[in-house]
């Protein structure tokens, strides 16, 4: 068959002023097993050309596919930017099989087919051995409920019988379904001004259930490649794609300590010259304190922690492992070791007030790590904390806002403006305190200072974009609502 893997254009503001473009890779690992079975494939990452919808069906139609299959890692922010796509394909494709993937469709897979007509199977979870499989049963003319992992419309011609089919069974082997790497454009990925940048997966899964989070759930158990695999991927990036910075989309790199420490060996004795990131969690850097010096000879430059709370009583309830003098132990270790901390910090797991806005400020000051990443509450609704939200303290209704960057519940003690005016101040004036700067221009290694001016320059203009939108939002909602006329005085009335 041939077969369109698209990244329908949501175009993030982090994407578009900060950070820029990275691989789909949830599709490129898809079209390595397609590729690998016989099939014709190509993909088109919108997000990345941003393509009005005419320019996206001609190159499409160009191709004549088959079949497209739709996905993007914007989750419920991205779920109407597909739904829209898939719309426009259709009226353009009637005749081609639409096939729609993710985080968000997974979880609501049967509201989505009775409400997007233009679309006809939903794959549920991870997807490389049901894109193999349904695309077999279309080539053979097999029914699609012989095919796990799906979600789809009956044949009894009732519009809205939705059948789910039983869960594809968690891949084992990872090793077996290699990433379709010759599908990328190349051309258009880059970070921190380090040259070409690529994902990569060691691990799926995470061994944590922290309530605001779905990702454990999606993956329903951590598992991992085999280092000689993750090796040999690494390889092809460094030596036949020029790849120089590699992110790790692992949601717990390092849940597994010999595991990982068998993988950061081989990347050491590999020698390959690139730059990794990668996601732990604080506790796990303190365990792993031993193995710094092997996790920075492996290339590892940049840890994205997730400390969420700087209260251990928050941190206890949303189910993490890193109270705060942990999360500092964590901070300091990688700084001793010249490894990047970018801490993510969620607004909104508590009731904020000026107090708590003002107390995280102090204890920031005292974590004092390298990058603050300030994000509001999202409640998904398949967490336990998006079960737990009342729908009447939803303030953003469009959820093509739930981009963890803006404010979705209201806090009963603060505006959204003061809540956003707080969360920029905090934001601007923590970067600017005198250890951080001094860090941008001495002591350490070279490339380390790149990469945090680097990451520097990306936050200050993804800071002025927010506060544009913030702005121009206020402006419409007022010019949309403005302010009532006073009510009639009793001399009127009279």
């Amino acid at each position: 068959m041939r077969i369109i893997l698209l990244t329908p254009a949501r175009r993030f503001i982090a994407n578009r002023f900060g950070v820029g473009y990275q691989i789909p890779l949830g599709l490129v690992f898809i079209g390595g097993p397609l590729l690998d079975a016989g099939h014709t494939v190509k993909l088109i990452d919108n997000d990345l050309y941003g393509w009005s919808h005419a320019k996206l069906i001609k190159a499409i139609r160009d191709f004549a596919p088959d079949c497209i299959m739709l996905g993007h890692t914007g989750s419920t922010a991205a779920h109407s930017t597909c739904l829209a796509t898939a719309s426009a394909l259709r009226d353009a494709f009637p005749h081609v099989h639409i096939v729609y993937g993710g985080v968000y469709p997974t979880y609501a897979a049967e509201e989505t087919l009775k409400n997007a007509p233009a679309i006809d199977v939903i794959v549920r979870g991870e997807a490389e051995q049901t894109a193999l499989d349904l695309v077999a049963a279309w080539q053979n003319n097999t029914p699609l409920a012989e095919v796990l992992g799906i979600a789809w419309r009956g044949n009894s011609g009732v519009a809205h019988a939705i059948q789910l089919n039983r869960p594809q069974p968690t891949l084992r082997n990872l090793d077996a379904y290699r990433p379709g790497w010759e599908l990328v454009d190349w051309q258009g990925y880059q970070l921190f001004g380090m040259g070409r940048a690529a994902g990569m997966q060691f691990s799926r899964g995470c061994s944590l259930t922290c309530t605001y989070c779905g990702q454990w759930m999606f993956w329903r158990k951590w598992r991992h490649r085999s280092s000689q695999n993750v090796v040999a991927q690494l390889r092809v990036l460094a030596e036949q794609y020029g790849v120089k910075i590699v992110w790790f989309a692992d949601e717990f790199f390092n849940a597994d300590r010999e595991a990982v420490r068998d993988l950061l060996q081989h990347l050491a004795d590999a020698n390959l010259g690139l730059s990794l990131n990668i996601n732990m969690t604080a506790a796990s850097v303190v365990r792993d304190a031993d193995l710094l010096p092997l996790y920075k000879a492996a290339g590892v430059d940049y840890v994205v922690m997730g400390v969420e709370s700087l209260e251990d009583e928050v941190v206890t309830t949303v189910r993490k492992d890193n109270p705060f003098a942990i999360s500092k132990q964590a901070v300091k270790l990688l700084r001793d070791h010249h490894i990047i901390s970018l801490t993510n910090l969620i607004y909104g797991l508590e009731d904020e007030t000026t107090a708590t806005l003002q107390n995280k400020f102090a204890k920031l000051l005292e974590l004092d790590s390298d990058i603050l990443n300030a994000v509001y509450l999202t409640p998904h609704f398949w967490t336990a904390d998006g079960r737990a939200t009342d729908p009447a303290s939803i303030m953003q209704p469009d959820q093509a806002k739930w981009t963890y960057r803006n404010q979705v519940v209201a806090t009963p003690n603060l505006s959204p403006s003061q809540l956003f005016c707080g969360v920029k101040l905090t934001e601007t004036l923590y970067h600017l305190r005198p250890n951080g700067l001094k860090r941008l221009f001495r002591g350490g290694e070279a490339r380390i200072r790149h990469i945090m001016r680097a990451s520097m320059t990306v936050g200050v203009r993804v800071l002025v974009a927010e506060i544009a939108e913030f702005v121009a939002d206020r402006v419409k909602a007022w010019r949309a609502n403005p302010r009532p006329a006073p009510a009639p005085s009793t001399a009127t009335l009279a």
